[in-house]
């Protein structure tokens, strides 16, 4: 954001300001080691390699002392549990490509697409292949994404008909309730036999089936 300004366009000024950013015992060595560097260069730039400055050496210094390396075998290792949980594939996408950039794998390797591919449920994953036989990551990411929603909206469908079902069969049972049939001689009723009978010895109404 401060590019332009003074601070930023000179590199000394620019490296002491950035070294009065870092606090804590786990740096401070290092930034009393990178402030006497600076003395150094001030009294003889030809400490700088060519077509570098304080600021790009300083910066390259801090990388070395405080990267992670073991950022990769990390990234590697949570792609192979990555599992996709609840239905929920937008963070099952987000968080495979995060790890995937600190990895700093190819996306279209196949066997980066494989562990992809496992991370997904068995039925999703066997849907993508029979839909479009995806080849590359994006490819792979339309694909499941697609068959999603498809898979969402079945399974809606189905929890509305096991609604409507049970619902049903919960007046129909209403309707039929209450009512035995008595026959002369046993429970055996002849086609003109209408010996019904219900509560109150009434008459019951003729019965309806469920819709």
């Amino acid at each position: 954001m401060n590019y332009r300004a003074d601070i930023a366009k000179d590199p000394i000024m620019h490296s002491i300001y950035f070294l009065l950013l870092l606090e804590g015992l786990k740096c401070e060595g290092w930034v009393d080691a990178a402030n006497r560097w600076l003395c150094h260069v001030v009294e003889d730039p030809s400490m700088i390699p060519c077509r570098s400055n304080a600021w790009k050496e300083l910066e390259k210094c801090f990388k070395e002392a405080f990267s992670d390396y073991a950022e990769w075998e990390r990234a590697q290792d949570e792609l192979k549990k990555l599992k996709m949980k609840n239905d929920n594939l937008d963070k099952y996408l987000a968080t495979f490509e995060t790890q995937a950039l600190r990895a700093d794998i190819d996306m279209n390797d196949h066997t980066n697409l494989r562990t992809f591919a496992l991370g997904l449920p068995r039925s999703l994953a066997d849907a993508c292949i029979k839909m479009e036989n995806p080849e590359t990551y994006e490819q792979w990411r339309a694909t499941v994404q697609c068959q999603q929603k498809i898979c969402l909206k079945t399974k809606s469908l189905h929890s509305e008909y096991r609604t409507f079902n049970n619902r049903t069969q919960e007046q129909g049972q209403r309707q039929t309730s209450g009512w035995v049939w008595h026959c002369p001689g046993g429970n055996n009723p002849g086609s003109n036999n209408q010996n019904w009978r219900g509560p109150g010895n009434r008459t019951p109404p003729q019965p309806h089936l469920p819709p």
